[in-house]
């Protein structure tokens, strides 16, 4: 009996574990919340999550870009991170999916840049997150 239960505890640690790296990946941002969606959340396997924060202070714009929960870096920076990405991907023969996480705040002209930025890169999966009310 005593196995089985070090089994069980082992289990337990080891999904608590595996919660806290997944849910580090999403930064606290404020999403929109479309009237309407049809959207569904999906498991993605070669992913990047991109967040685009409004800077602290920053009322008529200014934005923070992170990849993950990394630190913030310049669009210039996470770029040439997608370049290297989508090359890893390609030559695994794999498609490379960035999921784009915007603050509802944030003006559009900053979301336009990192839009721009997988669009160089020539990333064809992109995928935008929006908030959905619960119900939906």
């Amino acid at each position: 009996m005593t196995p089985m239960i070090d089994m069980v505890f082992l289990l337990i640690i080891f999904f608590l574990v595996v919660g806290k790296f997944s849910s580090a990946e999403y930064v606290a941002i404020d999403l929109p919340q479309p009237a309407r969606s049809q959207a569904r959340q999906v498991k993605l396997r070669d992913r990047i999550v991109l967040n685009c924060q409004m800077a602290p202070g920053a009322e008529g714009g200014g934005a923070l870009y992170r990849v993950g929960p990394n630190p913030p870096e310049s669009l210039q920076q996470i770029s040439s991170r997608l370049a290297l990405a989508q090359a890893a991907a390609r030559k695994e023969d794999r498609e490379l999916i960035v999921v784009l996480r915007a603050d509802r705040r944030l003006p559009f002209a900053e979301v336009r840049a990192a839009l721009e930025v997988v669009r160089e890169n020539e990333i064809e999966q992109l995928r935008l997150v929006a908030l959905v009310s619960e119900g939906e």
